[in-house]
């Protein structure tokens, strides 16, 4: 009994055993039965065929489908055709077996110039939508970033339907879908969340750091400003949001733009900012020829996006000027991503932190705008897409680091900067003191000269005069005036007032002066610590204001003038007012020694300015304290 129960089961087996290898890997299945939303993937039901000729109509099409020319491809993958620039052919069956009527979307997620469709209706096949690319949301029939087309099935209803799909410029790798509006929809908002999330994100830094870079001056900003605005670009592309973009000059200017050598500028652009990053303590000569080689791929890429641009109507895969470019700015990708590479590696090779710096770098090589292209392309598929795709957040994690150390290593140079600053500022206020005393030097040695020689001579002179000329009060008096004359003249040469008696003290003899020997009633107001003011400034402040006192003197025609000096934490300031006639600067600056006063004023880095009218005129003299020692 058991013999003949093992030799039942050894027959079934045998008879099953054809059957099994009868059954093919992939079961195709004619119709696409639909209930309502649908999540069954489309190559179990969908043909194509590429029409060869390049010239087939919707006869040619449906002839090609009696002839069994429509071939199936691999469950649970897209279509990938590579350049094709044929046209493509899609049939799908479909059959509505719910007790209601329902709309369906067919939609196709692909850069097509155009997309037509056909349906079957009862023994004739007939044009029911045409869809283009290059054709902004509030243009198109369904308000959809893809190119998508409507199906309205009664219930039992049967529908043959056919897509001529013409793509000349981009890679024939398109995903395709069917199911209700409401569904597709559903989302769709999702992914308008994800993408305009960080596409919001990529435009904001980017125009905040062109922004800064313009302002201050730097390129690193501008580079990396230029670089988050070309990933926005990639991205609106990429993600088929080109559509939905209102206004005309951007929806004109991302419509006539390709992927690819917008790719190799931000990977050429992101090259120097990751050099920039790295710092190489010394740049070494490999690497200075590994940047050239990198700008002339950024050139090249900026020739094909402008090549691109200005003659895409007629640049497409089936003329070899645009294989060329194609090719081209494919090999130039792999390169950008070498030379990069080997920079990275040259630049920390012999530093402790290589590890990081390298594992980083291969993320960076891993995601980066090259590879986002060649991933969605269809080229190389090294990772799956998602939504939000990874390379967005490693873009978000880069603009961060990035951004922080593009931030700090600014923040370093500009206190390395103002420390230099300092610095220069420190050695020309010593080599300005050492003049000024090697002048008071000349100028003590002067006044003892003449004290010695002019002013013994004076003293002889009065006293003959005032003995023999007494009667003489003219002569007695001008000898007098010029002997008090050379007296003062040893005080201008001299800084020994200056150290005993101080610059306020000085300055209230000096008014008291002028009040004693002219017509002007003249007031001198001081506030704040005079010790603040360095020693070398103090001369350069009495100096001024005896010329500002001299002015009033000789040009104002007052009555009443104040002098005025008041001493602040950061700065001190020199103002004398007075109720004069105004003056014109135009005709009396040289005669009154403004040009003096303004020279005394920038060596100290201050400001002079001067109001006139006809009630009196105003001068103030600000002079900031960053020279104190």
């Amino acid at each position: 009994m058991y013999k003949t129960t093992w030799l039942y089961i050894v027959l079934i087996m045998l008879l099953l055993l054809p059957a099994a290898k009868a059954q093919p890997g992939n079961q195709w299945t004619d119709t696409l039965f639909v209930d309502g939303p649908n999540l069954e993937h489309l190559s179990k039901y969908l043909s194509f065929w590429v029409d060869s000729s390049g010239k087939a109509g919707i006869e040619e099409a449906t002839a090609a489908l009696r002839n069994g020319k429509f071939k199936h491809w691999t469950h649970y993958s897209t279509l990938n055709l590579g350049l094709n620039p044929k046209p493509l052919w899609l049939h799908l069956q479909v059959k509505n077996i719910a007790l209601e009527p329902g709309t369906y979307w067919w939609a196709l997620y692909s850069h097509a110039d155009t997309v037509e469709v056909f349906e079957k209706k009862h023994t004739t096949w007939q044009a029911i939508d045409t869809i283009l690319y290059a054709r902004r949301l509030s243009d198109r029939k369904i308000k959809v970033r893809f190119a998508a087309t409507s199906v309205h099935l009664k219930p039992g209803e049967h529908s043959s339907l056919l897509l001529k799909v013409q793509n000349y410029r981009h890679t024939q790798h398109a995903i395709t879908d069917f199911t209700t509006p409401g569904h597709n929809l559903l989302w769709e908002k999702k992914f308008y969340w994800y993408v305009g999330l960080f596409s919001g994100c990529f435009l904001l830094t980017g125009l905040i750091s062109l922004i800064t870079g313009i302002v201050l001056r730097k390129k690193i900003f501008m580079l990396f400003g230029v670089y988050l605005l070309l990933i926005l670009c990639m991205n609106l592309m990429e993600e088929l949001m080109v559509p939905v973009v209102s206004n005309k000059f951007i929806f004109y200017f991302l419509a006539r733009s390709h992927s690819l050598p917008v790719a190799i500028v931000a990977l050429s652009i992101h090259y120097h900012i990751i050099l920039y990053i790295l710092n190489p303590a010394k740049t070494t000569k490999l690497i200075r020829r590994l940047s050239s080689i990198n700008n002339v791929i950024l050139v090249y890429g900026g020739i094909y996006w402008l090549s691109y641009f200005l003659f895409m109507d007629t640049f497409h895969h089936g003329r070899w000027p645009y294989n060329m470019l194609w090719n081209l700015g494919i090999a130039a990708i792999f390169i950008i991503m070498l030379l990069t590479v080997l920079m990275i590696f040259l630049s920390v090779y012999k530093k402790k932190y290589w590890l990081i710096v390298a594992v980083a770098a291969i993320l960076l090589l891993y995601f980066n705008p090259a590879g986002y292209f060649l991933n969605y392309a269809g080229i190389i598929q090294y990772y799956n897409i998602t939504y939000p795709n990874y390379f967005y957040w490693i873009v978000i994690a880069e603009m961060i680091c990035i951004g922080s150390i593009l931030a700090w290593q600014y923040k370093k140079t500009e206190r390395e900067h103002y420390e230099l600053i300092k610095q220069n500022a420190l050695q020309e206020e010593r080599i300005l003191q050492r003049e000024i005393e090697i002048l008071e030097e000349e100028r003590k040695q002067i006044a003892r000269d003449l004290h010695d020689d002019l002013g013994t001579t004076l003293s002889a002179t009065k006293l003959i005069i005032t003995n023999s000329y007494a009667h003489d009060k003219k002569l007695v008096n001008m000898i007098t005036r010029a002997n008090t004359d050379l007296r003062h003249f040893f005080n201008q040469l001299s800084l020994s007032d200056l150290h005993e008696f101080g610059i306020v003290k000085l300055l209230r003899w000096k008014v008291n002066e002028c009040n004693s020997i002219g017509t002007i009633h003249f007031m001198f107001i001081s506030i704040g610590e005079e010790n603040a003011i360095p020693i070398s400034l103090k001369l350069n402040i009495l100096r001024i204001g005896t010329e500002l006192l001299s002015n009033v003197l000789k040009h104002s025609k007052a009555s009443e003038s104040t002098l005025q000096l008041i001493i602040e934490p950061g700065q001190v300031l020199l103002m004398i007012e007075d109720n004069g006639t105004g003056i014109d600067l135009s005709k009396t600056r040289k005669g009154m020694g403004l040009d003096n006063i303004g020279a005394r004023v920038q060596r100290w880095n201050g400001e002079v300015h001067i109001s006139g009218s006809q009630s009196g005129t105003t001068t103030i003299i600000t002079i900031p304290l960053i020279h104190k020692t």
